[in-house]
C-alpha cells in the first residue's frame, strides 16, 4: 500500500503579511521532511509539498481535497496556528490523519491534543526529521507509534508523549530536494527581485539553507525570542557546500540564506566553513556569482574579525536584530552587553565590507516609555544618515510562548527563563511595573490555558500592562518611522513570530 502524504506550511493571516522578507524564500523545512521520507521509504509514499506562504489557506485546502492524502503534516508557528487548524479540519473531513510540527506544536503538544480533535499527532522536537520519518514508517507498516521519538498522541483516553532526544545536525541533516517545489521556485525569485533586486547586480534566485541552529545568547535569550531551541547545533561544513553546489548546478540558485539563528554563535563553525570552501565555489563567490545571506548579532560581528570572515564566505546581506537605540530598552530586552554604539559599529563594519544590512527594531519592549521610544527613533534616524541599510523592520512587541516575555505574562509561577517569580518581580519593578495577585490571576485565566492565541489581543494587552505607552502610540510611531525610512528609499516592514 502506498501512503499519500501532503506536507504544508501554514500561511500567515493576511494582516501579518508585511514582513520585509515575506514569501521571498521557500519554507525549506517541509521540503526536507519530504526528502527524508522519500529517501527512507521510496515508492511506499507519494508526496506533495504545498507552501501556504506563497498562496493562502484556501489554496492549501484545495490542494488537500484534490490530492486526498492519507496523512497531512502541517508546519505552524504561533501567528500561523489558526490557519493550520483550518487546514487540519479540511484534512480530517477528507479522511486524512494530521500531524502538527514546528515551534507552536513544540510549545503546547498536550494542550493541542486536548483541545483540537482535528490533530492526531504532534512532533515536539526542533529536530523533526528523524521523528517524522519514524511516524510515517510506523503508519505505512501498520504499527503502533509508541516507539516514535518526540511524538505526542492519544492512546485511548490518555495523551502520551514519547521521549524527545536532541538530534545533532552533524550526524544527520538531509539536503532538501528542490525538485519537490521546482514548479514554484520562480515565484520566490520574483518576490525577492521585486523587493531586493536593486541590491544585486544580477538576476537572483534565492533559497534558504539550514545547516546550523542556535544563538550565542541562548543562555539568556532576548525578551521577545520564542524560538523553540537555541542550543548551538552545527552540521557538517562540507554539507553546507554540497547543498550550495547542488542547488546552483541543478536549479540555478545563486543566493543562499543560511537561517542559522545567529551566524556568529559558533566561531569554530565559521572557520570550518571557510576552510571547507571548495575551490570552484570560491571562484564563483569571488566573482559575485554566488552570494550568501545570514542572521547575525551586532555584538558578535564586532569580534574575532567576523565581518571579514563573512565577506570571505560570500555574505552580501546580514539580518540584525538591533531592537532599540535606548540603553534602558536594550537592557530590558536582555541584549547581553549590546549598546546603541555596538549596533552602529557593527553596521559601519558591514558597510565597509560591502555587506548590506536588514535592521529590525521593536516598539513596546517591557517598560517602554515615550522618551525611550523617542531615543530609539532618533537612533534610527542617525543610522539612516550615517550608514546604508537594505531594509528596516519596526514592529510592535508581541509576547509569544516560550519567550521570557511569556514568563512575565503567563508562566509567572513557573518561569522558564527567569530564576523565579521573585526575579520577575524585581525585573519589572526596575521598569516601574507591578501587579497584584488578582491581576496575575486574571492574566492566567485570560492566556494561561489557550493553545490558540490572538496576536492582536496579545499586543494590545501587553502595551496596556507591561509598558508606559499605549498600543496606539506605538503604532503611530511605527508609521512615522516607516515614512522616514521610505523617504531614504529603504524597504520597510514589520513582523511577528
Amino acid at each position: 500500500m502506498t501512503l499519500k502524504l501532503l506536507l504544508a506550511n501554514a500561511p500567515n493571516p493576511t494582516a501579518n503579511r508585511n514582513a520585509s522578507n515575506y514569501a521571498c524564500y521557500p519554507h525549506i523545512g517541509i521540503v526536507q521532511l519530504a526528502t527524508a521520507t522519500r529517501d527512507a521509504l521510496g515508492d511506499r509514499v507519494e508526496i506533495r509539498v504545498v507552501d501556504g506562504g506563497i498562496s493562502n489557506t484556501a489554496a492549501v485546502q484545495r490542494a488537500v481535497r484534490d490530492f486526498a492524502p492519507d496523512l497531512v503534516g502541517i508546519s505552524a508557528l504561533t501567528p500561523t496556528y489558526s490557519e493550520a487548524l483550518d487546514i487540519a479540519s479540511t484534512a480530517k473531513a477528507c479522511g486524512a490523519q494530521v500531524v502538527l510540527g514546528d515551534d507552536h506544536a513544540i510549545f503546547f503538544p498536550e494542550m493541542i491534543l486536548r483541545n483540537r480533535p482535528q490533530i492526531d499527532y504532534v512532533i515536539a522536537n526542533d529536530g523533526g526529521e528523524i521523528p517524522f520519518v519514524q511516524l510515517v514508517r510506523a503508519l505505512t507498516e501498520g504499527r503502533g507509534v509508541a516507539e516514535v521519538s518526540s511524538l505526542a498522541y492519544r492512546d485511548g483516553g490518555r495523551i502520551r508523549r514519547n521521549p524527545a532526544p536532541k538530534y545533532a545536525l552533524s550526524l544527520r541533516n538531509t539536503i532538501p530536494d528542490l525538485s519537490f517545489i521546482d514548479d514554484v521556485l520562480d515565484v520566490y525569485a520574483d518576490n525577492y527581485r521585486a523587493q531586493f533586486g536593486h541590491l544585486h547586480g544580477h538576476e537572483v534566485r534565492p533559497v534558504t539553507v539550514n545547516n546550523a541552529r542556535g544563538c550565542e545568547n541562548g543562555h539568556k535569550r532576548c525578551t521577545y525570542c520564542s524560538i523553540a531551541d537555541l542550543t548551538v547545533n552545527t552540521g557538517d561544513p562540507r554539507g553546507f557546500w554540497k547543498t550550495v553546489d547542488q542547488y546552483h548546478r541543478e536549479h540555478g540558485i545563486n543566493l543562499f540564506f543560511e537561517v542559522y539563528d545567529s551566524f556568529t554563535a559558533s566561531p569554530r563553525y565559521v572557520d570550518a566553513l571557510i576552510d571547507a570552501t571548495p575551490p570552484h565555489l570560491k571562484r564563483l563567490i569571488d566573482g559575485g556569482e554566488l552570494q550568501v545571506m545570514v542572521y547575525a548579532r551586532a555584538l558578535g560581528l564586532t569580534k574575532r574579525n567576523n565581518v571579514d570572515k563573512l565577506r570571505r564566505l560570500g555574505v552580501v546581506r546580514a539580518n540584525i536584530g538591533l531592537d532599540a537605540a535606548d540603553p534602558e530598552m536594550l537592557e530590558a530586552q536582555r541584549k547581553n552587553k549590546t549598546t546603541g554604539e555596538t549596533n552602529l559599529e557593527a553596521i559601519r563594519m558591514l558597510n565597509k565590507a560591502g555587506i548590506s544590512v536588514h535592521a529590525s527594531y521593536i516598539a513596546g519592549a517591557p517598560g517602554e516609555r515615550p522618551e525611550t521610544l523617542d531615543r530609539t527613533i532618533s537612533g534610527i534616524r542617525q543610522m539612516l544618515g550615517e550608514v546604508e541599510l537594505s531594509s528596516v523592520e519596526f514592529s510592535r512587541f508581541i509576547p509569544l510562548p516560550n519567550s521570557p516575555a511569556w514568563d512575565l505574562l503567563v508562566d509567572y509561577e513557573r518561569p522558564n527563563f527567569f530564576k523565579s517569580s521573585g526575579d520577575i518581580d524585581a525585573y519589572l519593578a526596575g521598569l516601574g511595573i507591578s501587579f497584584t495577585t488578582a491581576e496575575r490571576a486574571e492574566m492566567q485565566d485570560r492566556f494561561g490555558d489557550r493553545d490558540l492565541l490572538d496576536i492582536d489581543e496579545l499586543g494590545a494587552y501587553w502595551a496596556d500592562n507591561f509598558t508606559h505607552i499605549s498600543e496606539d502610540h506605538a503604532l503611530q510611531r511605527i508609521a512615522e518611522v516607516d515614512e522616514m525610512v521610505s523617504a531614504h528609499n529603504v524597504r520597510t516592514g514589520n513582523n511577528v513570530g
